[in-house]
């Protein structure tokens, strides 16, 4: 008979009682503008009848396999499932940290008071010590423990604030500064080998950055399953909502979301440069020129009917754009190279540069069509030049040294991307300032909330008042917004 479980019918009964819960979030996928037909959803129920209900990935995976044809809808499935079908449990229900006695990371969690790398919100040096362990032993029980504990301090998840899954999950990613876990994971994987070749370095690489991809999936679950006990299933899942590509924030866009940006800057490019140049073009007629408009009133009997003007030269500026390119900013930085670089035209020069606590220039490397991940670019240059994190100051110091005190044209516009957070150490406001002075415009844009600046170790506020201006750029129609004001 159709739809019997080949080991019997315990199987089947589960799946009988799981109907309706399948039917309401069927139909939240499709509030959330995920076409699922009821074909499809028939489907789902009969994947069900044939794999164990109660093993949550099977779970999961069968629905995914029926119910999602599409992979930019892969991320509201996630997030409508964990809040479906979101599992009830507390503080206590966790593994214990002594499951895996083998494992450094059992006895390595978060202390209330750890010790912290750099600034009031970093991760603790014992969870950054438990992660890379966790990481490296592809530990998943220690994972969706580091997961719930990196939720329980940093996220601050409250039920009663109008703030979304994303707006915690940033925070949390904020802190723990991922980008930069997944370099030492992989030095540390790549130091452990008898033999490296380009192939082997290629591999560990990916195989950590799935790992590090895993972590960040647990940590949006974690963070979804308490929104719905404390919300209530129906409103968490009624934030949800499948928004343009163009409103998503860079910060908290899934992979899917940012590969789908990725394919959209360079028609965003096109159209940007289309309208700069139809701009200019018609930029002003210039002052008048009295000559040329008395000699063709000759004509009018000496009445100015055709009065002539002195056009005004359209001068295009040499453009500096220095890149954040650590942590969770980092993505926002290849959005902004990738975007620029594609209307370099509009530019008499453009010169790109990336930093992080070194600067390095990489003009020749992001050339057309070379969307060169972050990550990359650490590997490729001297982004890093001491313990990897971010140092404003210093970096400014150095590209003032290298490049703008005797490289930088009066005429240049300078473009610096980046949340301004310093770890709490040196401004070097000087050189910042001195680089002022030369350029004709300095802008910032700043990919976080504009609520967020100015908060623990963020120091916008002194860079932004030598700035000609500062954006708030989260997504790319922010983005676009910026290229025209100041085209």
């Amino acid at each position: 008979m159709r739809g019997a479980s080949p080991g019997g019918g315990p199987q089947a009964s589960g799946a009988a009682e799981i109907s309706g819960p399948l039917l309401r979030f069927a139909h939240r996928l499709r509030a959330a503008s995920v076409p699922v037909s009821m074909v499809e959803t028939i489907d789902a129920a009969h994947a069900l009848e044939r794999i164990d209900p109660a093993d949550r990935g099977q779970f999961r995976e069968a629905l995914r396999a029926t119910m999602v044809k599409r992979a930019e809808h892969a991320a509201i499935f996630d997030s409508l499932f964990d809040l479906s079908f979101s599992t009830r449990r507390s503080r206590t229900d966790l593994p214990d940290e002594g499951a895996h006695p083998g494992s450094d990371t059992a006895s390595s969690g978060l202390p209330p008071s750890g010790r912290r790398a750099v600034g009031a919100e970093g991760a603790s040096t014992d969870m950054l010590r438990a992660l890379l362990d966790a990481l490296r032993a592809n530990d998943d029980v220690s994972l969706a423990r580091l997961a719930s504990e990196a939720v329980d301090r940093y996220g601050g998840v409250r039920p009663d604030r109008d703030a979304s899954e994303r707006y915690y999950l940033y925070r949390v990613l904020r802190a723990i500064d991922l980008a930069r876990i997944l370099h030492q994971a992989v030095e540390q994987e790549r130091a452990g080998m008898a033999e490296r070749d380009p192939l082997s370095d290629r591999l560990a690489f990916e195989e950590q950055s799935a790992r590090m991809e895993e972590f960040r999936r647990l940590i949006a679950q974690e963070i979804r399953r308490r929104l719905a006990e404390g919300r209530g299933e129906p409103t968490a899942a009624g934030d949800v909502q499948e928004r343009p590509i163009e409103d998503v924030d860079f910060l908290t866009a899934s992979p899917s979301e940012l590969q789908e940006m990725r394919r959209a800057i360079r028609p965003l490019a096109r159209k940007l440069a289309a309208r700069v140049a139809k701009r200019r073009k018609h930029r002003g007629h210039g002052r008048l020129d009295v000559r040329r408009t008395i000699r063709r009133s000759l004509s009018s009997g000496g009445v100015p009917l055709d009065p002539a003007f002195r056009r005004p030269r359209a001068s295009k500026p040499d453009l500096y754009l220095l890149c954040d390119i650590s942590g969770s900013v980092a993505e926002f930085a290849r959005f902004t190279m990738s975007l620029l670089q594609a209307m370099r035209s509009e530019f008499s020069r453009i010169r790109l540069f990336v930093f992080v606590d070194g600067i390095d220039e990489v003009t020749d490397i992001f050339t057309e069509g070379s969307d060169l991940a972050p990550r990359n670019l650490l590997y490729r240059t001297k982004a890093i030049a001491a313990d990897g994190h971010s140092d404003y100051g210093g970096v400014f110091e150095l590209f003032w040294e290298r490049y703008g005190h005797a490289g930088m044209d009066p005429r240049a516009t300078v473009i610096v991307t980046g949340d301004g957070r310093n770890n709490y150490r040196e401004p070097s406001l000087g050189p910042f300032r001195s680089m002022v002075d030369r350029a004709r415009h300095v802008y910032w844009l700043n990919p976080e909330p504009r609520a967020e600046w100015n908060t623990t170790d963020s120091i916008m506020d002194l860079y932004a008042g030598s700035c000609e201006a500062v954006f708030e750029v989260r997504n790319l129609r922010q983005l676009a917004s910026f290229v025209l004001e100041i085209a």
